[in-house]
């Protein structure tokens, strides 16, 4: 169903995507359907073309044909607006209730509009005599019940009550007494059969054991009957509708890397992307047919040689190199390819890719000090593809297929919903020499070993470089906000480190600083500006000073396990932590110990004496 509920694009990606439950204004809660649906929304468009979206390198490694902007009637055609572009929602939790009398009742997962108490005759508060314009609208439960493989259901109050069988025409009423901020001043009554039950112990891990195990359901996709298709009737966690634990979101992105020489012409680029998959289709024996090339040569205004000795030099070069980034789910393997075209400064000013070197003798201490380089990013693109979700946990251990599997009923969609950003960024390497010298002193892995034990995430693979680097950009992206015109949210992290425990002889020790802004181009300059020489040594100083003291310390520099999971040790969000859209890692795996030491143990961090 549709309703006219605005959100913006870039959300539907994170961080509420397919499968999310949506609070917006009115007491309404709505859950955003699954692909099936949207494809039917893009079917109405003037030009569906206008939402494709094709980053070759992130759509085999999905295993997807290319991506889909998510749905705007905005970009219904050039000069053409359709209101019939809506993202297709459905109505969860199906439990709702009246805020004056209590009275429940269950609404279908279809139903436009909110409904009206019914108003049955209580004794006590009724709405009954109330004129049908008086009486208020129900508003949605806020108890849920969630479990390990994804599936999410109302939380059954029928059953709650009557702890057995329950009666075909029983009614429910919430109450809420004086003590209602507490789970025991909460009260469901069955009307009918005139027995009642407090949501007292409901949060407790095996409330609903002897209860309810879990049906299977997914109301994303439509299916709200008992289904026990790939759950194995788990055990149900009752949480509330707006937890952090109830959506995780799976997304994939790719840092677009260019595959043309720098010489080659921006007109000429942008033809060839945007029809690549018909050009090469025409091929036979590996020969490109000149006709086709002719025909999109006039229709572009281009020239018709300079577009076919552009696309042999990208065949010629997809041909010699056979990337294993592809055939594997391990991000590091899929990231090694940008970071070596960072560092080798591949790209120009005509493409969506275009960085410079700077000389780290340019620099002075604490950068020259510190790094074995840094990269300017003067132009980039980000392609951020939804592949799936998860609850309870943040990584359930599912692989891209599995978690593509829970997007939708017929698994036989070819594309994923993802976005685009543009922006600018500094790219930081560290000193592998230094690294490796601050990696022998055993204060650290003794640190290092206490936020291992406590996270508890299926990723299991971390090491103190990927916690060291990880927590510098935190305070980096502080420092920029302060300086370069971006706010915090807008900046983001991109982490390249190898966390495999056989280290390969050259590991990626590095990490890219960027705008993350989605709804903006993202170049303002400000970024790339202040990660010159002059410039960015005293942001770096700036940044690594203001980490030896937090106002929480001492109880944040003390701190064995703190933040979500208690994955972080010394951080906090008066010192390290960001806005989530700013971290990989959702602010998990922090450290400023591992930066500029404890008071304890000063050279416990690998900035200790950076000042000097």
């Amino acid at each position: 169903m549709y309703f006219k509920k605005p959100i913006r694009r870039n959300q539907l990606i994170s961080p509420w995507g397919i499968g999310s439950i949506c609070n917006f204004p009115g007491d309404e809660t709505l859950m955003v359907a699954g692909l099936d649906a949207w494809k039917e929304v893009y079917q109405q468009a003037f030009n569906p073309d206008e939402f494709i979206v094709r980053e070759e390198r992130l759509a085999k490694r999905l295993g997807v044909h290319n991506f889909r902007l998510p749905p705007d009637y905005r970009k219904a055609g050039i000069g053409v607006l359709n209101s019939n572009l809506k993202i297709p929602f459905v109505r969860f939790p199906l439990w709702h209730y009246c805020p004056r009398c209590g009275a429940m009742e269950k609404m279908s997962i279809y139903k436009n509009t909110p409904q009206k108490c019914k108003g049955p005759n209580f004794r006590v508060m009724s709405c009954h005599s109330l004129t049908d314009w008086k009486r208020p609208r129900l508003i949605p439960s806020r108890f849920i019940v969630i479990c390990s493989e994804g599936h999410i259901e109302d939380f059954p109050f029928m059953e709650w009550v009557h702890r057995g069988p329950v009666g075909e025409d029983c009614k429910l009423r919430l109450r809420a007494g004086r003590s209602a901020s507490s789970l025991s001043g909460i009260e469901i009554e069955c009307v009918t059969c005139n027995i009642k039950r407090s949501m007292a112990g409901a949060f407790n891990e095996d409330s609903l054991k002897d209860i309810k195990s879990c049906s299977g359901q997914r109301p994303w996709l439509g299916e709200i009957e008992e289904s026990t298709a790939g759950c194995g009737k788990k055990k149900l966690r009752v949480v509330q509708r707006g937890a952090s634990n109830v959506y995780f979101p799976q997304l994939r992105s790719s840092i677009y890397l260019p595959k043309w020489e720098s010489s080659t012409k921006r007109i000429i680029i942008e033809v060839l992307e945007k029809n690549w998959d018909f050009l090469t289709r025409t091929r036979s024996d590996g020969d490109l047919n000149e006709d086709v090339f002719k025909a999109f040569a006039d229709k572009y205004n281009v020239d018709v040689y300079e577009l076919l000795n552009a696309a042999k030099e990208r065949l010629k070069s997809e041909a010699v190199t056979e990337n294993d980034e592809c055939k594997t789910d391990s991000e590091e393997i899929y990231r090694r390819t940008e970071y070596e075209a960072i560092l080798k400064g591949k790209g120009g000013d005509n493409q969506d890719f275009h960085v410079s070197s700077v000389n780290r003798n340019e620099y002075e201490n604490p950068v020259m000090k510190y790094f074995k380089s840094i990269v300017l990013v003067n132009k980039l693109r980000e392609t951020r593809a939804l592949v799936g979700f998860s609850r309870l946990l943040p990584d359930n251990g599912k692989t891209i297929r599995e978690l593509r599997a829970e997007l939708s009923i017929s698994n036989q969609l070819n594309w994923l919903p993802a976005i685009i950003v543009k922006g600018e960024g500094v790219f930081f390497e560290f000193d592998n020499v230094l690294i490796d010298k601050w990696l022998k002193n055993p204060a650290v892995h003794s640190r290092f070993n206490m936020l291992k034990n406590n996270y508890t995430s299926a990723r299991r693979r971390i090491n103190p470089r990927f916690i060291l680097i990880h927590t510098f950009a935190h305070v980096l992206i502080n420092q920029f906000s302060y300086v370069c015109g971006y706010g915090s949210s807008a900046l983001r992290e991109r982490i390249y480190c190898d966390c495999d425990p056989e280290t390969p002889d050259n590991p990626m020790n590095g990490v890219l600083i960027y705008t993350a802004s989605g709804d903006s181009e993202g170049s303002l300059g400000g970024l790339v500006r202040q990660g010159k020489p002059g410039y960015l040594e005293d942001i770096v100083e700036s940044a690594l000073f203001a980490a030896q003291w937090c106002s929480a310390d001492p109880i944040c520099i003390d701190s064995t396990g703190q933040g979500p999971g208690t994955c972080n040790l010394a951080a906090c969000h008066n010192c390290a932590l960001l806005p989530e859209t700013c971290c990989e890692e959702g602010n998990r795996l922090l450290d400023r110990g591992m930066l500029t030491g404890t008071p304890d143990n000063p050279k416990v961090g690998f900035f200790y004496g950076f000042d000097n």
